[in-house]
């Protein structure tokens, strides 16, 4: 008598799900699966346990319903994955309608031309392109002429590029964590719409504060001998309070940027065959490194062109006082970050095939001795807050995952530092504009 299927049941390897698909609809149902095929004994033949593979298993074996069969149900394939239903109203497979790009009701059959891995790869890529040449590029190039502008201190430029690092941390943990159980495609979208909100504000204090006017009197930066008050530069007084600005904007593309290099990479990885995993995991690498390069090249050359563009002034590149364009970077990563977020907010949960891939891949997590890994395969374990501390506890017993923690925390501390103050220190060493500095250091 045919088995059937209850909402708990699960198959008893990621194989046999598989081999389901190359049996046909009217073989004899003695078929040896691949557990009976280990043992040697058939599927209907031998002794059973109460739960059907064995009480070390706890599992239900599915059978294949025959054409000839009297027993309500059937099995059939959607898109090469098989698919049983039983008058239970069980079933192995997802929805087609959950695999549609779109937005909501709007999935036209054109649109799913880019319902593809490749396309995701694409629109990913030019996410994280853009976020290395905002965040790694342009904020570090123009540090120098914000100062002059804004009349800001050299630690108070580091607590704006601290910014994005302090938003990171706050928000890194509660996003991998749910939106690790949720739609990835909605909290990548999003994120990369707050990092466009935070390119903007970011440039908005240009638009915000009088236009940048310089006089070069003789005794320009020059005190009086017996003057005992502090000199003040009268043309950027008051405005040294638009650094919470910039901290604002600073912060925006911190939260904006955790779901990209976490959730962005899990979805890769679920979503295509294990063996080109690797790859589209470096494409994405490559792009994230290949933005701030870039940034140092367009920021160094925007910074030739005067803050206020449409003004004239006297004054060249080469001049202490100037200050060059360095909002347009931002509008510009900004407007180009709003297109990205549009076509990755249509993207499905899964994109189509995942689930075929993710019963052919092995898992080759950390096995825990104290059993903490059967608690996190719980298809329940993590939807809820009150997991968290467990899951937590269960990374810090985890080795290898600590200390690629603690390789990147060592990157990241001798990279940090210099990327941001190093068009500075070769501006001031070497004499050079800023433009010059920022494009020499990006080279």
């Amino acid at each position: 008598m045919p088995v059937l299927l209850n909402a708990d049941a699960s198959f008893s390897s990621k194989q046999e799900l598989l081999d389901l698909h190359d049996c046909p609809l009217g073989s004899v149902q003695n078929t040896p699966s691949p557990v009976d095929s280990h043992t040697g004994s058939p599927t209907d033949s031998g002794p059973r346990s109460p739960g059907g593979l064995g009480s070390d298993y706890g599992l239900v074996r599915p059978q294949i319903l025959t054409g000839t069969s009297t027993h309500p149900g059937k099995v059939h394939t959607v898109d090469g994955i098989i698919s049983l239903e039983t008058s239970l109203g069980s079933k192995v497979a997802s929805d087609d309608t959950d695999e549609l790009c779109g937005w909501g009701a709007l999935t036209p059959k054109a649109l799913q031309l880019f319902n593809t891995p490749r396309w995701m790869l694409f629109f990913l890529c030019t996410a994280s392109f853009l976020q290395g040449m905002i965040i790694n590029g342009f904020i570090n190039t123009v540090i120098t002429s914000i100062e002059r502008r804004f009349d800001l201190r050299s630690y108070e430029a580091g607590l704006i590029a601290s910014s994005y690092d302090i938003a990171a941390c706050v928000c890194l943990a509660f996003v991998s964590y749910f939106g690790g159980t949720g739609h990835k495609p909605r909290w990548l979208g999003w994120g990369v719409l707050i990092m466009a909100l935070g390119s903007l504000v970011f440039a908005l204090p240009h638009f915000t504060t009088p236009p940048y006017q310089v006089t070069l009197p003789e005794h320009t930066g020059m005190c009086g001998v017996n003057r005992t008050s502090p000199c003040h530069n009268k043309e950027s007084e008051g405005l040294s309070s638009y650094r919470f600005v910039f901290m604002l904007g600073q912060f925006l593309h911190g939260v904006g940027a955790t779901p990209l290099y976490t959730l962005g990479v899990t979805f890769l990885d679920e979503n295509v065959k294990s063996s080109e995993a690797p790859v589209y995991i470096g494409i994405f690498y490559t792009a994230a490194i290949l933005g701030p390069a870039a940034g140092y090249l367009l920021g160094g050359y925007f910074l030739n062109f005067y803050t206020e563009i449409h003004q004239t002034t006297e004054l060249t590149p080469e001049n202490p006082l100037w200050v060059g364009a360095w909002w347009i970077g931002f509008l510009a990563g900004g407007a180009a970050a709003l297109l990205i977020a549009l076509p990755i907010l249509g993207y499905p949960r899964q994109l189509p095939g995942a689930q075929k891939y993710a019963a052919m891949r092995v898992s080759e997590a950390h096995q825990l001795k104290d059993g903490s890994h059967t608690t996190a395969s719980d298809p329940q374990f993590g939807k809820s807050v009150k997991d968290m501390p467990r899951s937590v506890l269960m990374l810090l017993k985890n080795p290898p995952f600590l200390f690629l923690c603690l390789a990147g925390a060592t990157e990241a501390t001798l990279l940090a530092g210099m990327s941001t103050f190093g068009p500075k220190f070769l501006e001031s060493q070497f004499n050079l504009s800023a433009s010059e500095a920022a494009t020499w250091f990006g080279v």
